[in-house]
């Protein structure tokens, strides 16, 4: 059998399932780069020496332990947050409290995150629907190809009614440890490779990944991503307006992707997914554009016409069908997403039509939150941000401040806090990895804003927090340190008979509210604990493209700057611009039927007939028949 280095690296590390020292020390256990900063959190170390011998046995550092603090998630275990960083020779080393071990083997280089960020991009490849995955890019995880999707039927909430018509809807990713494909969670995800790709190219461009495009004159995440723009291209209706999803009515069992064969439907269409869809299109058009310049001008035409559908159809907002069972992705705020396509658009075109949208919403911290597919206002911020040759220098500046000041909070909540991670009691719902890694992501946009090194360091440490230094010492990444997550809920890891999963793939993490199996290990007191590595639960141990997704920008990003020295130069002009002269951006008779009818109308929720209101921001609120407001 004939395993790629990644894989031969990845079957290495999962050998071990335990720790192999008592874990009274918890590190990243994967590695250190050499000149980046090192940490550890230590227990029962306050006011002793750590000794750091190498791989001889000489001493090559003694830190003395600072004061031991508590970080609330953990618990009630004051932990020293120790400082190696002055170890900055390549090799592996040890740490000791007196003669004893502590932790794990610490190992330190120039290229020490570079495996664990390709496989969390090579998780993607892992994701393919429409394809087989051989032995020569799978390794021991090839699979027969399983849902081709070439005769995708549409659901009646589509709109199409005509009978037995279908569509081919095929490659794309798996959406999460389903076999669903979802454009909203998908294009956030996309967006941010994308991003990761746009930040930091001289890099990218010489990655392999091991995948059936590589050794082709394109970088090789440039041809993973775009196997899942050509899925989004296909959920496009005639009339411009995206379809929300592609799943079967209900969930797969745990089988393998060629046996689930039930009948797979397009499924309800509404401006959460047209926006999302048309503001990743926007990006990959000037991406794409030197390398594929007919898929380029698709990608933006593609775009406009979502975003005349979604002016067209401000109130199309997709709700689940009651005979669809799969997951609904509701309830996103559409006009972040509106705000976030119009800056996109903005972007590549300076057309004053879309900057007219964008200043009649709101920038400001107050609106602020932390990017997700519920909310994509941060991913408009960034854009602004980072481009200031592009945006007015009033919108640059409240932006950029926007980023700066949530990167100071994060940083200030590391004052006393003994494991020296930037998560509050608050970040531990569902996904709180993805909640991680994408403070990583805001953390790496300040720095390259300003060039701090306490923004650097911060979303360094967010890494070694998924890596390891956690209070379950627990390394979050399949096939990736001495324990890592071993049973994901993810059905090809389930049900391919192969003990360890799928690698390269961050597993959901602690959540303080699961009602699954995980419901026992739920702990009010010490959130960062409430966790079980158990394929039952959903709750805590599922992997999703979103989650992967910013912590390969977030070790990506990281790893890429320390190879190449470089950060992103914000001056950096768009590679394509595109006159956008098919977009409406102002409908002067839409908006004033707008005012007319005060956002107003009927829909069905919970079986029940309510009046929705909608305010000028897009936001929604929701009231009986007989007036009452409903929370």
């Amino acid at each position: 059998m004939k395993l790629s280095n990644t894989l031969a690296i990845i079957a290495g590390a999962t050998i071990a399932a335990a720790p192999l020292f008592a874990a009274t020390a918890y590190q990243n256990q994967v590695g250190f780069l050499t000149k980046g900063q090192k940490q550890m959190a230590v227990v029962d170390a306050e006011g002793k020496d750590v000794v750091f011998k190498d791989s001889e046995g000489k001493v090559a550092l003694t830190v003395t332990a600072p004061k031991a603090e508590i970080w609330v998630p953990a618990g009630d275990t004051a932990a020293s947050l120790v400082d190696f960083s002055k170890l900055a020779t390549e090799g592996t080393y040890q740490a000791y409290v007196g003669d004893e071990k502590i932790g794990h083997p610490i190992i330190i280089g120039d290229k020490a995150l570079e495996d664990a960020a390709k496989a969390s991009l090579k998780f993607f490849y892992f994701q393919r629907a429409s394809t087989e995955l051989t032995e020569e890019f799978a390794g021991i995880y090839k699979r027969a190809a399983g849902h081709p999707d070439t005769a995708v039927r549409y659901h009646s909430s589509t709109g199409v009614t005509e009978v037995g018509k279908t569509f081919d809807g095929s490659k794309g990713w798996y959406d999460a440890g389903d076999y669903g494909k979802y454009i909203v969670n998908s294009g956030i995800s996309t967006y941010t490779l994308l991003q990761l790709y746009q930040q930091n190219k001289e890099y990218f461009d010489k990655l392999n990944l091991n995948i059936p495009e590589s050794g082709n004159e394109v970088p090789d995440i440039l041809d993973e991503i775009k196997w899942n723009l050509d899925w989004m291209l296909t959920m496009q209706d005639e009339d411009g307006g995206v379809f929300h999803k592609l799943t079967t009515k209900q969930f797969a069992g745990t089988v393998m992707p060629f046996k689930a064969t039930a009948p797979r439907f397009a499924i309800g269409k509404g401006v959460e997914a047209s926006w999302n869809f048309a503001a990743v299109m926007a990006l990959a058009s000037e991406i794409y554009k030197p390398y594929y310049p007919e898929f380029a001008a698709q990608c933006i035409e593609a775009a406009q016409k979502a975003n005349n559908w979604a002016v067209a159809n401000p109130y199309s907002v997709y709700e689940q069908p009651g005979d669809v069972g799969t997951g609904s992705y509701t309830g996103a705020a559409e006009w972040t997403i509106k705000m976030w396509t119009h800056i996109e658009m903005y972007r590549l075109s300076k057309d004053e039509r879309a900057l007219e949208v964008i200043k009649k919403l709101p920038i400001s911290r107050k609106k602020a939150a932390l990017q997700s597919w519920q909310n994509s206002y941060m991913l408009g911020i960034y854009t602004i941000a980072t481009n200031p040759d592009i945006f007015e220098k009033e919108m640059v500046d409240s932006a950029s401040a926007i980023i700066t000041s949530m990167a100071d909070e994060y940083i200030a909540s590391l004052d006393t806090n003994g494991y020296g991670v930037a998560l509050s009691k608050g970040d531990f719902y569902w996904g709180s990895n993805g909640v991680a890694a994408n403070k990583g992501m805001l953390l790496i946009h300040a720095y390259i804003l300003t060039k701090e090194e306490k923004y650097l360091n911060a979303a360094q440490s967010i890494v070694d927090y998924i890596l390891g230094r956690n209070p379950l010492d627990k390394s979050y990444l399949t096939g990736f340190g001495v324990n890592p997550t071993m049973n994901p809920h993810h059905r090809p890891s389930q049900a391919d008979s192969i003990e360890a999963p799928v690698p390269g793939m961050i597993a959901g993490g602690p959540n303080a509210s699961a009602t699954d199996c995980a419901k026992s290990y739920n702990n009010a007191k010490a959130v960062a604990r409430s966790y079980y590595d158990n394929s039952c639960s959903y709750a805590t141990n599922e992997v999703a493209i979103n989650w992967n997704a910013p912590f390969a920008y977030l070790i990506g990003s990281i790893q890429a700057i320390a190879t190449t020295g470089k950060t992103y130069d914000v001056t950096t002009k768009p590679a394509a611009t595109y006159e956008l002269t098919s977009i409406p951006f102002a409908n002067n008779n839409l908006q004033a039927s707008r005012r007319n009818q005060e956002g107003k109308r009927m829909v069905v929720r919970g079986n029940k007939v309510q009046l929705e209101l909608t305010d000028r921001n897009g936001i929604k609120s929701h009231f009986s028949v007989s007036g009452k407001r409903i929370k």
